[in-house]
């Protein structure tokens, strides 16, 4: 599903949406929880983690790099493991990372790894998916604005991307 408002974006050659990790969560993320207007609004929206990333609406982003697309979703569980119909995702034991902006954490970072098959014996594929979340202190809300709240809580931007496969003669 394309992004609501979307609008054709003709950038000259050359030129992809390659945002730095404080620039999705200032810019992207946190205009988006807000309902502020975007700085260009060609970021779809998706649940990443109904399915596996090969069966995502890859095609519904297309001003990126190659192997590289972005989403808006709703959160991952809290779980380690997230189950999907042919493999899981898996958190990335190096946990959850700060994202900097102006000498303030604007939000984090987790890194989602994707297997075929079943956990623990599942198979490590090329995809991976970095979840940006927006630090709840960065964002101005009144403590009875519940909605704002939630999405404060439940929406993120996904990177997700896909390793180069190898030879096996590497």
């Amino acid at each position: 599903m394309a992004a609501s408002g979307a609008q054709a974006w003709n950038f000259p050659p050359g030129y992809k949406f390659c945002p730095h990790d404080d620039d999705l969560i200032v810019h992207y993320l946190k205009k988006k929880i807000l309902g502020q207007q975007l700085p260009a609004d060609f970021i779809p929206t998706t649940d990443v983690y109904a399915s596996s990333p090969d069966k995502l609406p890859l095609d519904d982003f297309k001003w990126g790099l190659a192997n590289e697309w972005f989403f808006f979703s709703t959160r991952s569980k809290d779980d380690d493991v997230i189950l999907t119909d042919n493999g899981y995702y898996a958190t990335d034991p190096e946990g959850t990372d700060p994202v900097m902006w102006m000498n303030k954490i604007v939000g984090y970072v987790k890194t989602l790894n994707f297997y075929h098959g079943s956990p623990p014996q599942g198979t490590e594929t090329d995809w991976m998916v970095e979840e940006f979340s927006v630090n709840p202190e960065f964002v101005p809300v009144n403590k009875d604005d519940h909605s704002t709240q939630e999405k404060i809580a439940n929406v993120v931007v996904c990177k997700i991307s896909r390793g180069e496969t190898r030879p096996e003669w590497d």
